[in-house]
Parts: C-alpha cells; structure tokens; sequence
C-alpha cells in the first residue's frame, strides 16, 4: 500500500520585482496573478497496478487584457509515476505542459489533470508540481 501526496508550489514570474503596477517604455501594465484552488493532491492508497481517477487542479490567471502569457506546468518527479494533462482523458506526459493563452484582464480559469502510471509505482513518492506564469512580450 503506498500513500500519495503532491504538494503544488505555483510562483509567477513578473517583467519586473517591483509590487504593483509598473511601466515599461510609459506604458501602463498590470501584475500577472495566480491563483490555486488546492495546495494538496492526495491519491491516498494506490495498490500497483490498480486503476485510480485523475484528480483535476483548477487555476486561474489574471494579466494585461489583450498581452499573451505561457503557462508552463512542471514537476520534479524522477520516477516516470506523476502524469498531467490538459484533458481528464488523453495526453498525458511526465514532462512538462507549456502553453500561451492571451488575457482578457479579468480572471482566467485555467485547468490541468494528474494521474499516476500505477504499474511502474513501487514505493511511496513525493512530488512538486510548479505552475508559472509569464508575460511572453510587452508591447511597446
């Protein structure tokens, strides 16, 4: 019997350290901000080779109306075990989800499924999905 956690650790990457609105070349530009519905993922007890649910995180973004961001979702797992996807059914990767979606300057719900490969599971596992977020390009 193996018990299971994810623990998410989402940061947001800013064109600049500084708080706030700020400004590039006098334009006026908005924070990108992030927000998880959920710091935990548990599976509970996984037998190998038994059959479990995807769990769904959802996120939302809130950036610039009109400026592109990436999302890029990742994690340090080594084992092959930790699956996401963008879809509760197919295209499921033990690399990383990158994407570009474009802000409406309103909240922004974004989605990802995690699974695990159970038949190659042989031992409890700890694992850190990252989500960042970042502006692609700032308008001049």
């Amino acid at each position: 019997m193996s018990k299971v956690v994810f623990i998410l650790l989402f940061f947001s990457v800013f064109s600049a350290a500084e708080e706030g609105v700020f400004y590039i070349n006098g334009e006026a530009v908005k924070k990108i901000s992030l927000a998880l519905t959920t710091n935990a993922i548990d599976f509970g007890d996984v037998y190998n080779d038994s059959e479990v649910d995807s769990i769904l995180t959802e996120f939302w973004v809130n950036a610039e109306a009109g400026y592109d961001y990436t999302v890029e979702i990742s994690n340090d797992d080594e084992t092959g075990v930790l699956e996401a996807s963008r879809n509760p059914i197919t295209g499921f990767t033990q690399g990383s989800i990158t994407y570009i979606d474009t802000a409406t300057g309103a909240d922004q719900r974004h989605e990802f499924y995690v699974d695990l490969n159970t038949a190659i599971m042989s031992d409890d596992i700890a694992v850190t999905i990252t989500v960042m977020v970042a502006y692609n390009d700032i308008h001049e």
